[in-house]
């Protein structure tokens, strides 16, 4: 017993730094089981919602939601191609709810429309609903609304920053499509976000 008293005393600064050692190693091994296991897409790009979802909206990313990962597409499940069934926003992660295989309305058009830099916001990004305005050629006419809450499906962001014309598509009915494009022969259409 005496022979083991003066040993821990002789070597206790070694014993302690040996048992911090194998301590510490202990947690970098806990840490590294704990890492993500799952893939999961994520959105890195708006998708309104009844748009096809394209490669460059999402990316697979790795998380660890533990039992929550079922309620969400895993990597191996692909969404490209497949319809948003509500407002995707950045950094959304997809779950089984938000798309489907078939568009939600067969009747909707994506439709571009090149409106003047000057008369759409500053800061109007995919998703938002918008008003459209069509200020006539003739100038006997007043300034009529043409559409309201349409949704922004894409902003052409180059030729934004470009000034001029700005290529932004919208999701319309067929019905709303077809005065929009009246609308667009006749005068200059101006998008305002709806506030609501």
């Amino acid at each position: 017993m005496d022979d083991l008293q003066k040993f821990m005393q002789r070597n206790f600064r070694r014993i302690l730094a040996a048992g911090g050692v194998v301590l510490s190693l202990l947690a970098i091994s806990l840490l590294l089981n704990t890492s993500p296991k799952t893939t999961l897409w994520m959105v890195v790009n708006p998708v309104p919602s009844g748009s096809k979802i394209a490669a460059d909206d999402v990316k697979i990313v790795k998380a660890n939601l533990m039992t929550d990962a079922n309620h969400f597409e895993s990597g191996s499940d692909n969404v490209i191609g497949q319809y948003a069934t509500r407002l995707l926003q950045d950094g959304d992660l997809i779950a089984l709810t938000d798309v489907t295989r078939s568009s939600a309305n067969t009747t909707t058009s994506f439709l571009p429309i090149g409106i003047a830099v000057d008369d759409l916001p500053m800061d109007l990004a995919v998703g938002d609903l918008v008003d459209i305005y069509v200020i006539p050629k003739d100038q006997t006419i007043l300034p009529a609304l043409v559409a309201r809450r349409v949704v922004v499906q894409s902003i052409d962001q180059k030729s934004r920053s470009l000034g001029g014309s700005v290529a932004v598509s919208v999701v319309a009915s067929t019905s709303v499509s077809s005065i929009i494009v009246t609308a667009e022969s006749q005068g200059r259409l101006v998008l305002a976000r709806d506030a609501i």
